[in-house]
């Protein structure tokens, strides 16, 4: 069962998806947190959102400020906009009559990694997250591109208002999983990540894997880890 839904959010739009196994009863729920660049049409959160269903789990995928569906513009994103976004969805998610709000778990890939972390060390309603190729630093380019698209330089300043590595300190039931070969946010930057959080954690580091997880079986095996890792939480809640 799927159903879409918009919030209204500072003047502008946050559009989503719930994907839900069937109106019977109440499932635990993660929330999906695209990256800097993408959308809830990601086929990585589409396969989750099904992987998800197929366990019993229902999910959230929706698009940040200037993505997919949303209002706004992209060149106005801040990590500060995002973790506003992501709480908004959070009270969307926590209040929908076929969600059990005590078995609420987040997944963030890359900058949407690194708005879970905010979200999930301060909020904890969020019992387990999981961590994809995410970054704690946000360093300018020279032509202050990012992907080829010029951000305002907001997005800079406001993460260095963010200690991620201290927030990330906050934060247990935590499951970090990094591309060996990422060419995009180190595979250190999740080593980092992963030391700071506390038990219980894990980290998986896929041999050969790149940002993205181009690679279908190293996408299907970040799927899997991730649905044991919620598994065994909300199992345990």
């Amino acid at each position: 069962m799927t159903e879409s839904f918009e919030i209204d959010v500072l003047n502008s739009k946050i559009s989503g998806i719930m994907t839900i196994p069937d109106a019977v009863k109440k499932y635990p729920c993660v929330i999906l947190s695209h990256g800097l660049i993408s959308s809830k049409e990601s086929s990585k959160y589409i396969a989750l959102s099904e992987n998800l269903n197929d366990a019993g789990i229902a999910s959230c995928r929706f698009d940040y400020h200037g993505c997919g569906e949303s209002g706004g513009n992209l060149e106005e994103t801040t990590l500060t906009t995002r973790v506003g976004n992501l709480s908004s969805v959070l009270e969307y998610v926590v209040n929908h009559n076929h969600v059990d709000a005590d078995k609420i778990g987040i997944l963030g890939s890359s900058f949407g990694g690194s708005t879970c972390i905010i979200k999930a060390a301060r909020d904890k309603r969020i019992k387990c997250i999981a961590l994809w190729a995410t970054p704690y630093r946000l360093e300018k380019t020279e032509d202050g591109r990012i992907s080829d698209i010029e951000f305002n330089e907001s997005i800079y300043s406001d993460f260095l208002t963010y200690d991620l590595l201290s927030e990330a300190g906050q934060i247990s039931c935590a499951l970090v999983i990094h591309g060996e070969i990422d060419e995009t946010v180190p595979c250190a930057e999740g080593k980092s990540i992963y030391k700071c959080l506390k038990k219980p954690k894990k980290i998986e580091i896929i041999k050969g894997a790149d940002h993205i997880f181009s690679n279908l079986s190293h996408r299907e095996k970040a799927i899997s880890l991730s649905l044991n890792w919620f598994r065994r939480f909300f199992q345990s809640s």
